[in-house]
């Protein structure tokens, strides 16, 4: 993936530093992201900037974009626009050449740069113009003709009012899912297809440590590592959910274990806590009534929130009851449950060599992104990413090396009893 430069609107005044650097949940460190997004900067000047702070001693005071990034995934671009409040918006676009155009209104904006180049996979350049009175023009220059999706998210946690524009190229996506079928058909006979899915990405950073280590980028790291072990292996083939710092939304991570028809599901995450001598690792499994404990609950109602911070959904889901339903009977009338139970405790054993474990048994709770009806999946919290001492550990590589290692040897030995 190619990252961007930085485009970040900040009034220069210190009083009003509107430069936005979010985290995930509990309110952990705010810090600049060091991964997956650059921003591209947008410099107001001093004395325009002083009109606007009067204005915003006003009811009618126009909004303020804090921030533009984006970020690539294989088919498709995603930008963001940070506001300091909701706005109105039109779009269209048009393909000779390609580009696509969002008129925003009740944005207020003295002097803009008028274009930014981007090294992107599907644009080349980003302007922002202004249209009269709060009013501003935002020009996505295309390399292809993009099916656009335009949506606005409200604020949440320490997420501000959002514009969201999805750019994705349709053929590219539908390439990808039938490279997924074919890789099942191709596959010799008695080959093992493994899914391994580093948690968040993108917008949706993850937990973030006191060191500023991000939970979506130790994850990547881990399952870059497990899907290299496990390729070593003549009778089984791994892939990856994601390849890079993008969002994918947690359904479409199931979808793509299903496409591949895989044999075993394993999402990897780094766990939190507020308190910071809580520590060590732990295995998770889907619950078909409610969760094994409190803490259990609390975790899945962390990781089903990535939805709405990754920017999918209008509002964050806790009880998943939108689709859960025939899931669950799937679930019943097959193995799958108990399988997934078989593999949870042979990570658990494989684990506890190189880490404290914080559970010494799996736990159990409504983790949508387990929800895969056919395939045994577990989610495996790799250490606490706010404790001092685990912190280090994931930043480690030898450490990264031997967790790789032990989720490898454990995939190995499930699959090769089952």
């Amino acid at each position: 993936m190619k990252r961007a430069s930085p485009f970040v609107s900040r009034l220069p005044l210190p009083l009003i530093e509107l430069d936005i650097r979010l985290t995930y949940c509990f309110g952990y460190d705010i810090a600049k992201p060091k991964m997956g997004t650059r921003f591209l900067k947008i410099i107001l000047l001093s004395l325009l900037a002083i009109p606007i702070l009067i204005l915003q001693s006003s009811s009618a005071v126009a909004a303020l974009i804090t921030d533009v990034r984006f970020w690539s995934a294989p088919d498709r671009t995603r930008i963001v626009l940070d506001l300091t409040e909701p706005i109105e918006y039109e779009s269209s676009s048009q393909e000779n050449p390609p580009q696509f155009y969002l008129e925003l209104k009740g944005i207020s904006f003295p002097r803009l740069k008028k274009i930014t180049e981007v090294k992107d996979r599907f644009l080349t350049k980003m302007s922002l113009t202004e249209r009269g009175e709060d009013k501003v023009k935002l020009t996505l220059y295309q390399k292809k003709p993009l099916h656009a999706t335009v949506f606005l998210l409200k604020p949440y946690q320490d997420k501000p009012d959002r514009l969201v524009i999805d750019l994705v190229d349709v053929m590219e996506e539908k390439k990808e899912i039938e490279e997924r079928q074919k890789q099942r058909e191709i596959r010799p006979k008695g080959t093992k297809i493994v899914v391994i899915d580093p948690g968040h990405g993108g917008e949706d950073p993850g937990a973030i440590g006191r060191g500023k280590t991000m939970e979506k980028s130790v994850a990547l790291r881990v399952g870059e590592k497990v899907v290299h072990l496990l390729n070593q292996q003549k009778d089984i083939k791994a892939f990856l959910t994601r390849k890079g710092d993008y969002f994918i939304e947690l359904k479409k991570r199931r979808e793509i274990a299903e496409q591949y028809e895989a044999d075993l599901f394993v999402s990897l995450h780094a766990d939190a806590s507020f308190n910071p001598q809580a520590r060590g690792s732990s295995v998770y499994c889907l619950s078909l009534s409610g969760a094994t404990d409190e803490a259990a609950r609390i975790l899945a109602d962390k990781e089903n929130r990535s939805n709405f911070l990754g920017g999918v959904i209008s509002k964050p889901i806790t009880n998943g009851k939108d689709e859960l339903l025939p899931i669950l009977v799937d679930l019943a009338q097959s193995n799958t449950m108990r399988e997934s139970f078989r593999f949870a405790e042979t990570v658990l054993k494989d684990l506890k060599s190189i880490n404290t474990l914080k559970y010494s048994s799996y736990r159990q709770a409504n983790f949508i992104v387990l929800r895969a009806g056919k395939i045994p999946s577990v989610l495996v919290e790799m250490a606490y990413i706010t404790n001092k001492e685990d912190e280090r550990l994931l930043n480690s590589n030898q450490f990264q090396d031997k967790i790789a290692k032990a989720i490898a040897a454990s995939v190995k030995r499930f699959l090769e009893h089952g």
